[in-house]
């Protein structure tokens, strides 16, 4: 027995010495790989994923994107994976060491990680329709918010500007409209998107509100499917933000910071002296006047007539304009450990306007930490402040401006300010010079503080099963103030005690406490189920009051002591406000995947909502979605360039409640009485009572994602159908109602659209040059299916059952009267040289019978285009985005006898846009003659009428990446500088290329004429229209990005 464990013990000795032997065999054969992987900019990215080929070995990146590999010589080839990227594969020999590898950024890999609403998933297991966007793609348009770095990003995410200031927020929406709202505040806040930050709705806030050098990535659901979980806030799809947070590791410092100088990108145009003066002799000789022919009421001054004789020709907009300048720092420190992460950060932002007395800036401060009990118990904080303040956002000189004769000076001969330039005219106390603006005690401004804080606590009670505590606290408080000088372009009163004043004061906090239980099990080999419940509770709040003062005893003082105005009232139409509401919010989501092909998500949401009337209080609404990874069925395994494919299929019912709070109680106010020798005051039913419900949306949506040729190209394919019911809508009564109003559930609507997603790598050379694309359009249609009482039109409101919700309702212009048609528009009552509109039922008359439907303001398809190139250390990109297909109302080319539109228009009272009028030797059919006796074309409102559609280049940015142990030396991690041009040149746009407009795109709401339509000012005020606002600026910056 001895003797057989001896000869034992040596066969394990010599089996020892042989495997050592063998294993050092092998480790003389090998060598150690070593390597940096960066981003397409050359930044390192931390936290990547190297594997060899062969799946021996794996490892992931440090905090400088170092990695080191023991490889055998046998090696082939190592593979390279992070989230948001392209997977790479890199071929190795036995003498590659020290690789640089770069990353090319990927929009739609269907390995990414996305965020849906209360947790994250792979993109491969996602069933609804969810795109995203990463941080270094929001930063290829350095912008003021992060709804301008969107535009033309994401596929059926159309974001509208509504304003050239510095600050200003666009209308924002997602897959159309659905409901049609009176007003263009109703209507967005019942068609806007919710916007959530960090888990959290994002209510009372504004997007200036948030740093967007503070955001990670962007997620945006668009189906009920995705969207449904959160509720009846989500109908207009949900727009998710997440912030940057730490990760282990070595504490990492980081500054991005840009300077920009702005200039207009062009001026209006507008006519010159020597134009003017041809203009205005031929609205003398155009006077349509019986009893007063080549005569007019508002001949040329003493000053003009000289002006005329020594040829002066005054720019009078170019006083207005001014370079401004923008600049944004942030400075981040973030790193932790397993247990503990942190991410601290501080931002300034500030934008000077190219208008005088226009700017904004905001500060910001943000703090998150995540850290780890236990095992079993995690906690977490996330919250930032800001303090923004916009100045002059609602100050706008320029008709005052550009109305003045051209052929008068700003200054007087002494060298002094020539303040009334119209004096001997019927203007002259209303054309005040526009130098006026640059005083330094106009005020236009508001400042709001903004506080986000959320904490939250997890546990894991079992394996899988986990519990989650969100508790979240958000105040926001907005102090206004305003002081018009007199002697101003913004009041042109004469005395001090004219001086106009006022203080407003509001504020809003939203509380929120959410329970979330989640369930994440793998069953055997096949199965994955994951379970989330919910149970939240709400509550909003919010005040303001306004005051206001006339007459001030010293400008200096501006607002800041009402005390010592003449007056002070309040208005009627500004009353202190005070609302309160609640909701109350069940959820339960079912997620189960059977062998990563076959998914499925099931989610039923019931909402309880206070502005409800009691009895529709509550509404219960499900969301139900199937996936089919195809690629991994038996039959796709040969099918060589398909990486990865999937079907979707989702169906789900989306709600609104989006309604004031206390309709259904009805409002009163006080209201005078001719009762009595004195008369008496009493009070006015303004709002009936309601019974009100939530209005729902049922939501269908095919879809596929696909990967092709080693995802080298990638994409989504949507198509989508909504129907809208209950619709909450303000219709109006009639007089002898006593009330004016009142909000109803009525009407529906539908919606249909495709959306097409595309990211390529088109080039990708061994030699470091790299070119990738991403390409979005989106086909959305919208239009009224029916409407209360059964009504085919709703004119006052602006609604045809069939028609998009804003649409153009007018006679339509074919062209002007020439002279050999003089008999043929004397039966209209007109003569040559005036507008001639579609006489539709070739009667003899004009009248409502030929009203038409001229067109709407919802674009045919938008679409977005972003290409980066990329060579050693250099990088390149190009962003454009387009809007096509849509009309829109140009509301300085046309004046009716108010004050909408451009008033005096074509009269020669005034100055205006240089336009190619009609004369009898000049036989046009663009605009009318001038005609002194008219304070605006007949039919001037079918002028407005213009193909807004266009094509922009958004942003060019140019870059470079140092590399080398210089950098090293120097304290750096990484360092990346780069110069920017932002809106340099308008690629397609009829409307500019007629030389009536110097941008396509809006600039405000409103102001155009109704014309015959009897539209009411509100349903004018829903279209974005392109007005007499600043110009858009152009923006040149030069800016780093480094890390310590």
């Amino acid at each position: 027995m001895r003797k057989q464990r001896l000869l034992m013990n040596w066969k394990m000795f010599l089996l020892l010495i042989c495997i050592s032997s063998f294993s050092m065999s092998l480790f003389a054969q090998g060598r150690k790989l070593t390597g940096t992987v960066t981003d397409d900019k050359g930044q390192s990215l931390i936290g990547a994923t190297v594997k060899l080929k062969s799946g021996r070995l794996t490892t992931s990146t440090d905090v400088n994107g170092k990695f080191s590999l023991n490889v055998a010589n046998n090696e082939s080839a190592i593979i390279v994976t992070y989230i948001g990227y392209i997977d790479q594969e890199v071929p190795i020999s036995a003498t590659s060491n020290d690789l640089t590898v770069k990353l090319s950024t990927s929009a739609r890999s269907l390995n990414d990680v996305v965020v849906v609403g209360y947790g994250t998933q792979r993109k491969k297991d996602v069933t609804g329709s969810v795109a995203s966007i990463s941080a270094a793609n929001l930063a290829e348009v350095p912008a003021t918010n992060v709804g301008d770095q969107l535009k033309g990003r994401i596929a059926g995410l159309d974001i509208t500007s509504t304003g050239t200031t510095p600050g200003a927020v666009g209308q924002i929406r997602l897959r159309g409209e659905r409901s049609f709202a009176t007003s263009n505040s109703n209507a967005n806040n019942q068609n806007g998107p919710l916007f959530v930050v960090d888990g959290i709705p994002f209510i009372g806030g504004s997007l200036n509100d948030i740093n967007q050098d503070d955001i990670a990535s962007v997620d945006v659901l668009k189906d009920a499917s995705a969207a449904a979980i959160y509720g009846s806030r989500a109908s207009g799809g949900v727009i998710i933000i997440t912030t940057k947070r730490g990760k282990a590791g070595k504490a990492v410092i980081s500054f991005d910071g840009y300077y920009g100088l702005s200039k207009i990108t062009d001026e209006y145009p507008i006519m010159n002296g020597a134009q003017y003066t041809a203009f205005k002799r031929e609205s003398i000789a155009g006077n349509s006047s019986a009893s007063s022919p080549n005569s007019t009421a508002y001949p040329f001054t003493t000053a003009e007539l000289a002006g005329i004789n020594n040829g002066t020709s005054t720019d009078w907009q170019k006083l207005l304009y001014r370079n401004g300048f923008s600049m944004d720092n942030q400075l981040n420190v973030s790193g932790g450990n397993e247990n503990t992460q942190f991410s601290i950060s501080t931002g300034y932002h500030k934008e000077t306007g190219i208008q005088y007395g226009q700017n904004f800036d905001r500060g910001s401060l943000r703090a998150s930490i995540d850290h780890n009990i236990n095992n079993r118990i995690k906690i977490g904080l996330t919250t930032f402040q800001s303090l923004t303040h916009i100045n002059g956002a609602n100050l706008f000189p320029l008709y005052n401006a550009v109305a003045i004769s051209p052929l008068t000076s700003p200054y007087n001969a002494d060298g002094s300010v020539n303040l009334l330039p119209m004096t001997g005219s019927v203007d002259q106390p209303n054309r005040i010079n526009p130098l006026t603006i640059r005083n330094q005690y106009i005020q236009n401004l508001n400042r709001k503080l903004y506080s986000f804080n959320t904490l939250y606590a997890e546990i894991n009670i079992i394996d899988g099963l986990k519990y989650r505590f969100n508790a979240a606290l958000t105040y926001g408080q907005n102090q206004g103030n305003n002081y018009s000088p007199v002697n101003t372009a913004y009041n042109t009163a004469t005395s001090p005690t004219q001086t106009s004043e006022s203080v407003s004061n509001s504020e809003n906090y939203t509380w929120l406490l959410e329970n979330i239980l989640t369930y994440d099990k793998h069953f055997g080999q096949k199965h994955h189920l994951t379970f989330t419940g919910l149970y939240s509770t709400e509550k909003d709040h919010s005040q303001g009051l306004q005051i206001y003062g006339v007459g001030s005893p010293a400008d200096y003082l501006q607002s800041y002591n009402l005390f010592l105005a003449n007056q002070v009232n309040f208005s009627s139409t500004n009353q202190p406000s005070y609302a309160d509401r609640g909701l109350i919010s069940y959820m339960a989501r079912v997620n189960y995947a059977f062998n990563d092909k076959y998914l499925l998500t099931a989610t039923v949401r019931t909402d309880g909502s206070s502005v409800l009337d009691p009895k529709h209080r509550y509404y219960t609404y499900p969301a139900f979605a199937l996936g089919w990874n195809i690629d991994r069925e038996n039959f796709m395994k040969n099918v060589s360039f398909v990486n990865s494919l999937k079907l979707r299929a989702g169906y789900g019912v989306t709600a609104d409640q989006n309604v004031s709070p206390y309709q259904i109680l009805g409002n009163l106010s006080s209201n005078a009485y001719n009762f009595g020798a004195n008369g008496q005051n009493g009070y006015l039913v303004t709002n009936l009572a309601s019974s009100l419900k939530f209005e729902h949306t049922n939501n269908y949506n095919l879809g596929i994602d696909f990967g092709l040729f080693n995802d080298r190209l990638t994409g989504a394919i949507d198509v989508y159908k909504q129907k809208t019911y209950d619709i909450l809508q303000v219709e109006s009564l009639p007089p002898s109602n006593g009330a004016s109003s009142t909000t109803v559930n009525a009407g529906n609507s539908k919606g249909k659209g495709l959306e097409i997603s595309l990211s390529s790598v088109n080039l990708r050379s061994a030699h470091g040059f790299n070119w990738s694309t991403d390409f979005n359009i989106a086909f959305a249609r919208s239009v009224i299916v029916s409407l209360h009482d059964n009504l085919s039109a709703d004119v006052t409101n602006g609604w045809f059952v069939g028609q998009p919700f804003n649409v153009i309702y007018d006679y339509k212009k074919i062209g002007i009267w020439q002279t050999d048609q003089a008999t043929q528009a004397a039966v209209y009552g007109q003569k040559p040289g005036q507008i001639r509109v579609q006489d539709v039922n070739n009667d003899g008359k004009i009248n409502a019978s030929d009203l038409q439907i001229l067109g709407n303001y919802q674009p045919n398809y938008t679409a977005g285009i972003t290409n980066r190139f990329s060579f050693r250390g250099f990088d390149l990109s190009f962003v454009a985005f387009a809007r096509m297909g849509q009309k829109v109302a140009v509301t300085y080319l046309g004046a009716d006898a108010g004050a909408q539109g451009y008033p005096f228009f074509n009269q020669g009272r005034v100055n205006q846009a240089n336009v190619n009028y009609w004369t009898p030797t000049n036989p046009t059919n663009d605009f009318p003659r001038p005609d002194a006796n008219l304070s605006g074309p007949t039919y001037a409102s079918t002028l407005q009428y213009r193909d807004g559609s266009f094509i922009k280049m958004r942003s060019i940015n140019l870059g470079y990446t140092f590399s080398g142990e210089s950098v090293k030396k120097a304290g750096f991690r990484s360092l990346h500088v780069y110069a920017t041009c932002n809106n340099p040149f308008i690629i397609y746009s009829p409307l500019v290329k007629s030389g009536l407009a110097i941008d396509p795109e809006g600039n405000g709401y409103g102001n155009q004429l109704a014309g015959a339509s009897s539209f009411s000012s509100d349903a004018l005020g829903r279209a974005v229209t392109v007005g007499l606002s600043n110009p858009v600026a152009r923006t040149f910056q030069l800016g780093v990005n480094a890390k310590f």
